[in-house]
């Protein structure tokens, strides 16, 4: 199986360069948001509720801006709307670099939110548009293995220039040349318009009639129930932003040298399987691939806070790791291949800007029970916890959500097509 990925690797020049194009922005963009926590939370000493609200600007653009990028982007194509994104992104993230004060980060912050809605959803379109629909969800885990590689290398950059020079500031400096060079990049190596998207012609068969589903408009029931997945998922992800630093320094006892080197190996030890763990909703199908993430997710989560031992710790980071690896290519390949071809990147801005509402609750949300939490209970290792728990919870019901998605698939009307003798 994996021979076939990498011929169609070989066959699909395209794939490479929006692979190199890919890596760039997402070392820029490892480098940006986790940065910008550290900036606010650790440098800035902005409190819970600062860091919170800032994220969750951000992701309101982001939410707000997803959906109308990737619909601009089946009318503009993909290149251009992926150039104006990276400009947006470079200028906001220079002037990042200048400030001191938490209230200009949160103003900065989520423009460079409206450079990142722009490219992130038509870059995942682009790679729906050429990769064939039965190896899709592995060609889309090119994605993952770039965004995982990046978060390594940016991790490892970021702390080292925070070392030399005693500030987080640097960080914003490096996302902006790497997102000048992914411009460049776009600009010279991807074609401006799309490529052949699938095989034109009927597959020769056997049998004398062929069922196939009626494709669906980006504005369907299935679609916006994976939304809604997606939407809740990442509230239990976002929940943990704002006490994530602090869970780690006050309650683990890390130091940022071991935090620095704990994300950098373990997204190292995930890039690896990216693409292979991609390609599993290739095998099992879209939905069970889903279901099998969120599972994973719920349990990590859930058993997360009653960890001690480094070692379960790291486990558990790497199991919601697999978790994501497989959603995100199964979702993406799932919607790609469920609506119609001139509405894929508007129901990819969908899918992504569903992530985004569940972003801007779920930040703000994290770090308001944490405080009150700790209030309550006069304890603030539990109030750092119960994020944590509240997100496994959040995962539970995503996952039951799958099978409402399952039903409404199997609605669908089947048209019949003859197929040539």
């Amino acid at each position: 199986m994996l021979a076939t990925y990498l011929e169609l690797w070989r066959q699909k020049p395209v794939l490479r360069r929006i692979l190199v194009v890919s890596l760039f922005a997402d070392i820029a963009f490892g480098a940006l948001v986790p940065f910008v926590n550290f900036y606010l939370s650790d440098e800035l000493k902005a409190p819970a509720h600062v860091t919170g609200f800032a994220f969750a600007g951000y992701l309101a653009v982001e939410t707000l801006l997803k959906a109308p990028f990737g619909a601009l982007s089946d009318r503009w194509g993909r290149k251009a709307v992926m150039l104006l994104g990276l400009l947006i992104a470079v200028i906001s993230t220079s002037l990042l670099g200048f400030v001191r004060a938490h209230y200009a980060v949160m103003l900065l912050f989520p423009i460079a939110g409206i450079g990142f809605a722009a490219f992130f959803p038509t870059i995942a379109a682009f790679v729906a548009d050429y990769a064939p629909e039965k190896h899709r969800g592995g060609m889309i885990g090119i994605l993952n293995l770039s965004y995982l590689t990046g978060l390594g290398v940016s991790a490892a950059v970021g702390f080292l220039l925070h070392h030399k020079a005693g500030t987080y500031r640097h960080a914003f400096f490096f996302t902006a040349a790497l997102l000048t060079i992914a411009s460049v990049l776009v600009l010279a190596f991807l074609p401006s318009v799309k490529g052949q998207r699938e095989e034109k012609a009927k597959p020769k068969t056997h049998f004398p009639l062929r069922p196939r589903f009626v494709r669906l408009p980006a504005l369907s029931r299935p679609v916006f129930i994976l939304a809604g997945i997606f939407a809740i998922s990442q509230f239990a992800a976002s929940m943990q932003i704002p006490v994530i630093v602090p869970y780690a320094k006050q309650v683990l006892h890390l130091t940022d040298l071991e935090l620095g080197l704990g994300i950098g190996l373990s997204a190292g030890a995930l890039a690896l399987v990216a693409v292979p763990v991609g390609r599993i909703s290739d095998d099992i199908g879209r939905e069970t691939a889903l279901r099998l993430a969120l599972v994973s997710a719920t349990i990590a989560l859930a058993t997360f806070p009653l960890a001690r031992n480094m070692f379960l710790l790291s486990g558990l980071g790497l199991l919601i790791g697999f978790a994501w690896l497989l959603a995100f290519p199964a979702a993406l390949a799932l919607v790609s291949e469920i609506v119609t071809d001139q509405e894929r990147g508007a129901a990819v801005g969908l899918i992504y800007g569903g992530q985004g509402v569940g972003a801007i609750v779920g930040a703000p949300f994290g770090g308001v029970i944490a405080e009150l939490t700790a209030r309550i209970l006069d304890s603030r290792e539990w109030g750092l916890r119960i994020p944590l728990i509240t997100g496994a919870i959040a995962l539970s019901v995503a996952f039951l959500m799958t099978f409402w998605l399952s039903y409404e698939l199997s609605r669908r009307p089947v048209e019949v097509e003859e197929s040539e003798p």
